[in-house]
């Protein structure tokens, strides 16, 4: 993120990247010195040549010990943009490991000293230590299936995505208006903001996966893509990808 803006990368086209890869990317374990970002994205002008607005990334790539995790940016048959890696794969998972924006890990899953009661307990989920009014995005599409004050969470939402898998967001400062019981929401929509409700010692997020009525560790999840180019549109997607990749290579060596 610092590196990015030193490039003078704006902060939305910074944010739209770190939100592609939490899907991939642990950003507190995987980020090593030397790690390399490629990006294509454009940018509108007025007549003075004075950067207006910025519109689609159409191509991220992200180096990590010489292994390229490319993203192409495509629309479907069916109207839809979204981004694929070169095999066809949407980049996009069933649920998003960390639902929030430049946050860090503060609290792991496992066994821990509780900050308040002193005692070793299982930690059931993951803090990420974020300023107040952060927002929370739902980590996947889903039904809201319990919004408001649950005890020691403070203000809590959860979230039932299919018959396996639910989330649960705690310790929050408040809603984001139209989220209620019952509620459909989609994978990025912002739900909430953080808080320090509940028994909490400072602004945070405890995130939860619930996998059977059992938490898991999010940090190890490992999902299939949500979906996978195939026949027509996977040929469409590879003529597109070609012409966008050419179109990199221009302009980093025009």
């Amino acid at each position: 993120f610092e590196d990015g803006q030193k490039d003078k990368v704006p902060l939305a086209i910074l944010s739209e990247v770190i939100r592609l890869y939490s899907f991939d990317i642990d950003f507190q374990r995987d980020i090593q010195k030397e790690n390399q970002l490629e990006i294509l994205y454009n940018v509108s002008y007025n007549e003075k040549r004075e950067e207006i607005s910025y519109g689609d990334i159409e191509y991220v790539n992200l180096i990590l010990q010489n292994k390229n995790l490319e993203y192409f940016l495509f629309k479907d048959s069916e109207g839809f943009s979204d981004y694929f890696n070169k095999e066809g794969k949407n980049v996009k998972k069933t649920l998003m490991k960390t639902p929030l924006d430049g946050a860090r890990i503060s609290s792991s899953f496992g066994i821990r000293k509780h900050p308040i009661s002193g005692y070793n307990k299982k930690h059931k989920g993951v803090d990420f230590a974020a300023p107040k009014n952060t927002p929370v995005y739902a980590a996947g599409n889903g039904v809201i299936e319990y919004v408001g004050r649950n005890g020691g969470y403070g203000k809590f939402i959860r979230i039932r995505h299919n018959s396996s898998y639910k989330t649960a967001y705690a310790h929050l400062n408040g809603y984001k208006k139209g989220i209620s019981k019952g509620v459909r929401v989609n994978q990025g929509q912002t739900i909430g903001y953080v808080g320090s409700t509940g028994r909490s010692t400072g602004p945070h997020l405890h995130y939860e996966v619930i996998y059977q009525n059992k938490q898991i560790n999010p940090m190890k999840m490992k999902f299939p893509s949500s979906k996978i180019l195939k026949a027509k549109q996977l040929e469409s997607f590879n003529e597109n990808s070609k012409k966008i990749y050419a179109n990199f290579l221009f302009y980093l060596y025009e």
